[in-house]
């Protein structure tokens, strides 16, 4: 089991890789950045934010997994805030990140180890599709890549998954 926090759910169905969540709310720190499409600085923005950069000089634990959305064609990038922060988060100094909620729901998603690349995803977001219209399920949202692992950790070893909020049909 990973030593960080993880935001809290219920699992709905679980099946091999595949599992229907049921997530409460949860706070997160977006990287959102028009001058950065391809997100290239959005983990460093993050990592100094948790490291003290923010209104409160506060440094916050660190958390998984990290988050990743493309939205028309732009890309985001999000940690999950610690939930002992939940009723006062420390504000950022950099303008590109965001305090959001993640609104709970039901989420679809599919595990899978190894580096993750477009390829690997985009099956990924096929299986899943055809897995939760199986299950009586459509898909409301983008889908998000959910990243569990420094980058020194072997490729064997890393959780990655494929999120999608979903509704039943």
């Amino acid at each position: 089991m990973s030593k960080y926090e993880t935001p809290d759910y219920a699992t709905v169905i679980k099946e091999e890789e595949y599992e229907i969540r049921k997530y409460v709310d949860f706070f997160i720190v977006e990287y959102e950045n028009s001058n950065d499409p391809e997100i290239r600085s959005g983990f460093g923005s993050l990592f100094k934010y948790i490291s003290s950069d923010n209104k409160d000089n506060e440094k916050i634990s660190m958390t998984v997994p990290v988050i990743q959305e493309e939205t028309n064609g732009k890309k985001k990038m999000a940690f999950v805030v610690p939930g002992k922060y939940s009723d006062q988060i420390p504000e950022p100094n950099n303008p590109n990140l965001t305090v959001k909620k993640f609104a709970e729901g039901l989420f679809g998603s599919i595990r899978y180890s190894g580096f993750s690349n477009q390829s690997k995803e985009s099956a990924m977001k096929k299986k899943l599709d055809r897995w939760i219209e199986e299950k009586g399920y459509q898909k409301q949202s983008n889908y998000m890549l959910a990243s569990y692992n420094a980058p020194f950790v072997p490729p064997m070893f890393r959780r990655n998954e494929i999120w999608v909020r979903i509704s039943e049909v």
